[in-house]
């Protein structure tokens, strides 16, 4: 199939290539719809060297599409299936995954809605949280991996769901989600906060998902004893300062929700199909930015300095799919 491609081809810049894709024995030739633009993907933007710059880069990893052609050896998947994956190439017109890294999306779910990779690491992040009914959790941070995060947490019968951000609009979003209180941590003590809205029982566990390495200090704060402290993001930079007495004495579990947390990525990834297809994501509110393919400079530029009303990026590949 001949089709567009996005390749990075050296430090902060992208040059769109027309290749010819064919599957392998094993692969699945899928049309794009969309493919999510991922903060973790800014190390290949940004880098002038080492591990992230083997030019020329093939990314994007948050896509969405339908198959139209499958290798002989694979029964799994057939022609017309809509369907979402983890394999790298999804900023193009067409992109070739292997049959088992790909799962099946109902036909009635939006392609806006089915971005599975996001989804798996959610579905590793919970993993680690490990959260208990009747549980109280906390979600610091409201972008798109916060927002998904308290979606899904929706479900486990939790007491609470306290979500905290600095930003007013983000967090009530966060109550269309589901959050059962929130906190705009710019303008309260949230830790006094949590404490009230607790009785002073704090929280089992917190889901940190800003980034900001400084405010892991505080996320300690919301914590019960034994509490677990769950790291969603990826740390650009070390933090100056962190008490780790409040760790010790309080018997905090730290926990890195990083993929290679994931016993099974194929598993973990399946499990975020399934919150797709009964409906538990939805990104009405999160998609905040779109951009042609051709446009897909400009989409690492605003992802690399986001403005305000940012929360979720996403390369069109093939508009016709989606209007």
């Amino acid at each position: 199939m001949q089709c567009k491609r996005a390749y990075l081809t050296e430090k902060g810049c992208f040059t769109i290539q027309n290749v010819d894709l064919q599957p392998a024995a094993d692969e699945v030739l899928v049309k794009v719809a969309l493919c999510g633009l991922c903060n973790w993907e800014l190390n290949y933007w940004k880098s002038n060297g080492g591990m992230y710059s083997q030019y020329p880069a093939l990314l994007g990893h948050e896509w969405s599409g339908e198959v139209v052609e499958v290798g002989s050896d694979v029964t799994t998947l057939q022609v017309g299936d809509k369907v979402t994956s983890f394999a790298f190439g999804g900023f193009g017109q067409y992109n070739v995954a292997k049959a088992t890294m790909c799962n099946r999306i109902n036909p009635e779910i939006a392609y806006e809605n089915a971005m599975g990779e996001p989804i798996k690491c959610i579905a590793t992040v919970l993993s680690g949280a490990t959260p208990q009914a009747g549980e109280t959790g906390v979600i610091v941070g409201c972008g798109a991996m916060g927002q998904w995060c308290i979606q899904s947490l929706k479900d486990y019968g939790l007491s609470r769901i306290i979500a905290v951000d600095i930003d007013d609009r983000k967090l009530e979003i966060a109550t269309r989600h589901g959050a059962t209180h929130i906190i705009n941590s710019a303008k309260e003590n949230a830790a006094k906060q949590v404490a009230e809205i607790t009785d002073g029982k704090l929280a089992d566990f917190v889901i940190e998902g800003t980034g900001v390495p400084e405010v892991l200090d505080t996320c300690a704060d919301y914590l019960k004893n034994r509490g677990r402290l769950v790291l969603m993001s990826s740390y650009e930079r070390p933090a100056k300062s962190f008490d780790f007495y409040k760790i010790f004495i309080k018997g905090i579990h730290l926990i890195g929700a990083s993929p290679n947390l994931s016993e099974n990525e194929e598993e973990d990834l399946k499990r975020g199909a399934e919150l797709i297809n009964n409906g538990t994501i939805h990104n009405d509110w999160l998609i905040s930015h779109r951009f042609p393919l051709e446009d897909i400079n400009r989409a690492f530029k605003m992802l690399e300095n986001k403005p305000k009303e940012y929360i979720k990026g996403v390369v069109v590949c093939n508009e016709d799919m989606l209007y």
